[in-house]
């Protein structure tokens, strides 16, 4: 999968040269949707997985006649799950005269993007960020679609009070992805009047992981612990707590509930808990991801389903609704019209909605586990 994704790469950034203007300005030609996304570097894996889906998606669409006859085109860059080479990005796909950015990844890379979208006035569609400006100060040009870090954080909060853990650690990674999550749990438990009876810092790349096991092994112990960390520092903090011998129930955001941290964990994934954003993608009666799931198997697609794909797929799906709205002639302003304008989409027990002043689409949010054999149950 890396060497295909990485032709597409290419490809893509020779395209991005290519595109004659009369095109990119939407006239007759190619309709153009930016990515920014983490080809390379710790987060390769996820980055190559939604590169997949996207090109999927979209040359079934193009299979399909496209928008009103227009071919979608993917210009996907590799940010390497970096904040500066985001905003650069981003800023290549301002030039490009790129009609929308969808998926950025990422709290820290999605808040470095927002400024230069905003003053361009490009669509950002779907962004895997649950905290930050996204958040905060989201503008007329975001369209958040997956729920927010307090509303994952809420669910998992209330799950924790219905079965007694009311004795909660929140260890968060040391930076702004993290702290945005730490703000998120103090608010969450202040509002069920309860505080974090520990708050630790874990580093990026979990190389304190054994400090942070040790602070929590202390009497005393808490009996439920918020963990707001990327894949590989999520991975190595539970291994070393369960070395350590602390059964303690693990609750994570929705960001790493995917296959790699299934492998990274290995033999320590029992309780171990994830919210989740969307329906499940290997529940079939839900049209949609039926719909993903025959994308994922169609030869083009991936070789398995993941949450990851489909929240990839929705997001890519939603920014397509919008662009059908909008029309052949399609321009920026014109797809951030169609997209707060959109009717509301229903996607099993998931709903997504806009409105002239309403950037979070979803408030959807469910719990997973994994069992034994490594698989995801809700």
């Amino acid at each position: 999968m890396k060497s295909l994704s990485t032709l597409r790469l290419y490809s893509t950034l020779l395209a991005l040269a290519a595109i004659p203007l009369s095109q990119a300005k939407g006239d007759q030609g190619a309709i153009v949707v930016g990515a920014s996304l983490p080809l390379s570097g710790t987060n390769a894996a996820a980055g190559q997985e939604g590169l997949t889906v996207l090109q999927s998606y979209f040359d079934s669409i193009n299979r399909a006649g496209g928008i009103e006859g227009r071919p979608l085109q993917l210009i996907a860059l590799d940010d390497a799950f970096n904040p500066q080479k985001a905003a650069d990005n981003a800023r290549a796909l301002v030039a490009g005269k790129a009609v929308a950015i969808v998926n950025c990844w990422g709290t820290s890379n999605c808040a470095s993007m927002v400024p230069i979208v905003t003053q361009a006035g490009l669509p950002l569609v779907g962004g895997l960020a649950g905290g930050g400006v996204m958040r905060s100060t989201p503008g007329r040009y975001v369209f958040n679609i997956r729920a927010s870090t307090v509303t994952e954080i809420d669910a998992m909060a209330r799950h924790m009070t219905n079965i007694g853990q009311r004795s909660i650690a929140v260890v968060y990674q040391d930076d702004l992805f993290g702290k945005s999550g730490l703000a998120a749990a103090q608010q969450v438990l202040r509002q069920q009047n309860m505080q974090p009876v520990l708050e630790l810092t874990l580093a990026p790349d979990g190389s304190n992981a054994a400090a942070v096991a040790d602070a929590l092994s202390r009497d005393p112990a808490p009996n439920g612990i918020i963990l707001v960390a990327s894949p590989p520092a999520t991975v190595s903090l539970i291994t070393q707590a369960r070395k350590n011998g602390i059964r303690t129930q693990f609750y994570n955001l929705a960001a790493q509930a995917n296959s790699a941290v299934v492998r990274g964990l290995g033999e320590h994934t029992a309780g171990v808990v994830f919210t989740t954003l969307v329906p499940n993608p290997w529940r079939n009666t839900v049209a949609a991801v039926k719909e993903y799931q025959q994308l994922a198997d169609s030869g083009a697609g991936q070789a398995h389903y993941s949450y990851l794909g489909m929240e990839v797929y929705l997001n890519a799906r939603t920014l397509v609704d919008g662009l059908r709205k909008a029309g052949r002639n399609v321009q920026r302003e014109s797809l951030t019209a169609a997209l707060e304008t959109l009717e509301p989409r229903q996607y099993g027990p998931m709903t997504v909605r806009f409105g002239p002043k309403q950037r979070d689409g979803s408030s959807y949010v469910s719990l997973t586990m994994i069992d034994r054999r490594g698989h995801f149950i809700e």
